[in-house]
């Protein structure tokens, strides 16, 4: 790693190889202290180490988590002279690593609501004797990294995360109507959508000519990068421009930075967690996966509960599979959603199979139900049967938590193909749940053929998971995959304010707005 000095328009900052990457800044904050007498000469990092710590600095106070971070990197960069105190780098030190082991310590729910609770900022949490000793070690720069996430793909996120940042000070963000356009048409604000589709990098402009980058038409190469842009952003990528496409084109390089910044954060996972097998959903994106050390071995599309029932951020682990599940039915399903039905259709519990259940747990023949006719005086429990009709399917995947959530296939996969795919009332529906099954079960005492002759009937089983495997779900709404490009999601629960959630002094320094 190499460094070199940049200058904005107030500071000279740290840069990075061609390895690395350019951070250019402006800054307000905390990495001084007139009250704090300095008892040990410290020396003055080397370049490398300074542009790490700036860097990772810059990472967190871009999330907005902690004013802080954000304090201290305005102040840096309105105090240029701080770049060369040896003082300013071992706060920084002391900072990041009392943040990490904070950051690691929360609980599931917190990281990903970005509530860092108990976090009591101490400068100087680090000795000095020790920061001087590890300063002196042959192994330093590879110590500072460890303050990074250690994640798989992290370098490739930080290359993307600087690359959104330069790109926000080329030029301002082009502006866009409101407008519904679809492949054929002509529409005179074309030419702006492909400056951007360019900018975004889903269109090679360098193919085009002048005059084609300035046509009205609506053209078959530009419905090739609308639907590139579209899949990277989990649209249907059909090419037409609507609501959801427009929100977001019109989004700037620097709010879609932030947005990254986040995701790198929220993923910043213990690594007691990143060691073994285990399963995570992330809600945004629809998608569960199986990862072992890191390495993804299985994945399916899923559906997540709708915004007024949203899946809940939690951890817990597969204990049991559960083949052709009795679907109890929750309470509040039941008041809001099937007493409505059963109102309108008197054969609605003949259609879905269900069992009236009394207080005491007795089936009650539906003929002998006493009821007033009101939805929030219905005096009985449903059970839906098992089979192929249950609203379960015929898996469903314990996980011990408060919520009564659980992951389960379903009996209406057609909701699979829609990009949005916020619908049930909480629980995590899998499209690939049979898979699924045989993956966990596979050491199991069940074989293949017991499972399947299991299937061929509608007699509940419950089957042990011989190693209960661990479940999170998380809330990363960006991400860059394995061919180098950024993945964005929709905020469908609102966790973050797009415009408002980072300091606005870190952004405006970044992008060189005083």
């Amino acid at each position: 790693m190499r460094g070199k000095l940049m200058s904005t328009a107030a500071v000279a900052l740290l840069a990075w190889s061609s390895n690395s990457f350019a951070v250019n800044v402006e800054y307000q904050g905390t990495l001084t202290d007139s009250t704090y007498e300095a008892k040990t000469a410290l020396p003055l990092p080397s370049v490398a180490v300074r542009a790490e710590l700036t860097q990772q600095l810059m990472e967190i106070a871009i999330t907005g988590i902690h004013p802080v971070f954000s304090d201290s990197w305005i102040q840096l960069t309105k105090q240029p002279a701080l770049a060369q105190n040896p003082e300013t780098y071992y706060r920084i030190y002391s900072l990041l690593s009392q943040f990490r082991r904070n950051w690691h310590a929360l609980d599931w729910d917190s990281r990903q609501h970005f509530h860092l609770k108990n976090f009591r900022p101490d400068i100087s949490s680090v000795s000095r004797h020790d920061y001087a000793a590890l300063l002196q070690a042959s192994d330093v720069e590879s110590r500072i990294d460890k303050l990074r996430p250690q994640t798989e793909n992290y370098l490739a996120s930080r290359r993307v995360l600087l690359s959104l940042l330069n790109d926000s000070r080329k030029a301002p963000w082009p502006k866009l109507p409101d407008l519904r356009i679809k492949p054929g048409d002509t529409h005179e604000a074309l030419p702006v959508i492909r400056d951007v589709l360019m900018r975004s990098g889903d269109l090679q402009a360098e193919t085009w000519t002048a005059e084609q980058m300035k046509s009205p038409v609506y053209d078959d190469q530009t419905v090739l990068a609308v639907e590139h842009f579209q899949k990277r952003h989990g649209l249907d990528a059909d090419g037409a421009i609507g609501h959801r496409t427009l929100s977001w084109l019109r989004l700037p390089p620097q709010i879609r930075a932030v947005i990254l910044a986040r995701s790198i954060l929220r993923g910043d996972i213990p690594q007691n967690v990143s060691s073994h097998r285990y399963v995570l959903v992330n809600i945004p994106e629809f998608r569960l996966r199986v990862l072992d050390k890191q390495q993804e071995i299985f994945t399916s599309r899923v559906i997540v509960g709708k915004t007024e029932r949203p899946t809940p951020i939690l951890s817990s682990e597969i204990s049991s599979i559960v083949v052709n599940p009795a679907w109890h039915v929750p309470s509040r399903i039941l008041q809001q959603d099937l007493v409505p039905k059963l109102l309108k259709d008197k054969h609605f519990l003949d259609k879905g199979q269900y069992e009236v259940v009394n207080s005491q747990g007795e089936t009650v023949d539906p003929s002998e139900v006493v009821w007033d006719g009101s939805e929030e005086n219905f005096p009985y429990r449903l059970r839906q049967k098992p089979g192929d009709h249950n609203a379960l399917g015929r898996y469903k995947f314990y996980l011990p938590n408060n919520d009564a959530i659980y992951l389960h296939s379903t009996s209406s996969p057609g909701y699979f193909k829609r990009d949005l795919r916020a619908l049930s009332s909480g629980c995590v529906r899998v499209e690939e749940a049979d898979s699924l099954a045989r993956l966990l079960l596979k050491n199991s005492k069940w074989d293949m053929s017991k499972l399947d002759q299991f299937l061929k009937e509608d007699t509940t089983k419950w089957l042990p998971v011989v190693d209960p495997i661990p479940v999170y779900t998380v809330y990363w709404r960006s991400w860059v995959d394995k061919k180098g490009q950024l993945q964005l999601r929709d905020d469908i629960y609102q966790f973050d304010d797009d415009a408002k959630m980072a300091n606005t002094a870190v952004v405006n320094s970044l992008i060189g707005h005083g």
